[in-house]
């Protein structure tokens, strides 16, 4: 990203504006449909339809590859977006971004008060979700603001992050407060179903900004890529960024009611 002081691009025309790349939208749905497939397998263990078997766990953990391509093309998009906001002052550019990462934490804050709420009226525990895969997306996308202006750089960066999260903050379990970036105490995964720490996962959003940066510079594709067939549209129309958010929002209230019914009228399971 350059300095300007309007989202223009130097010796280059702004492609129309609103054009998406499906292949972009295609990766975002098949990731998302991976995702899906996951918090499946995790409701299925919650019915105690499956158990927890060493096979289980070596297919369920592969979700960490579907949740980093998720994360990753939501950093290329932020590039992408910087094209459709062609000509308009840098701030607009950084508002936008920063406006639809509130949205998201907004949403995210939601699903914890419901999961919070149900924990104590449905399961009578206090396991419930403190900070989720929307709550790390959101305030990642406001973390990458000030490293977009470094480009593909970010590469490095997002690198650092990763490896930071994966080598170094593994092993410090203090202060536990601090459970947004990575550090908690040994039992905290059993209190709660979805955790997804600014460490290492911030870092994917910055390595798809520099990756971004590379494939389409200022949103711009600088490679060719066929038409997509059934299969691909397919995905790139889940994989649609408004699409894509209710998908999620929604498909864990379907799952567990359809399970529900599943366990009443067969007997097989029990929450």
């Amino acid at each position: 990203m350059s300095e300007e002081g309007q989202c223009t691009i130097p010796g280059t025309s702004p492609k129309v504006k609103g054009e998406r790349y499906w292949e972009i939208d295609a990766i975002r749905g098949l990731s998302l449909f991976g995702m899906l497939f996951f918090h499946f397998l995790a409701s299925l263990v919650m019915f105690h339809i499956i158990e927890e078997t060493g096979d289980f766990l070596f297919y369920y953990r592969s979700i960490a590859v579907v949740s980093a391509a998720f994360i990753l093309i939501a950093g290329v998009a932020l590039v992408l977006r910087y094209n459709r906001m062609f000509g308009k002052p840098m701030a607009a550019y950084y508002k936008n971004i920063a406006k639809k990462a509130v949205i998201l934490f907004f949403i995210a804050m939601c699903i914890t008060f419901l999961t919070w709420l149900s924990s104590i009226v449905i399961y009578q525990n206090d396991v419930f979700i403190k900070f989720g895969f929307l709550h790390m997306l959101s305030i990642s996308m406001l973390i990458s603001i000030p490293f977009l202006r470094f480009g593909k750089w970010n590469i490095l960066f997002g690198l650092i992050i990763i490896l930071i999260g994966a080598l170094i903050i593994p092993g410090i379990q203090e202060p536990g407060w601090l459970y947004p970036i990575g550090i908690h105490g040994a039992d905290f995964l059993d209190h709660t179903p979805d955790y997804f720490p600014l460490l290492p996962w911030s870092g994917f959003i910055l390595l798809g900004v520099g990756l971004g940066n590379i494939f389409y510079p200022k949103g711009v594709r600088r490679f060719s890529v066929r038409n997509p067939h059934a299969l691909g549209r397919f995905f790139a129309k889940i994989g649609y960024g408004k699409v894509t958010l209710v998908i999620y929002l929604i498909h864990m209230p379907i799952i567990f009611v359809i399970l529900w019914l599943f366990s009443v009228i067969t007997g097989i399971g029990s929450i």
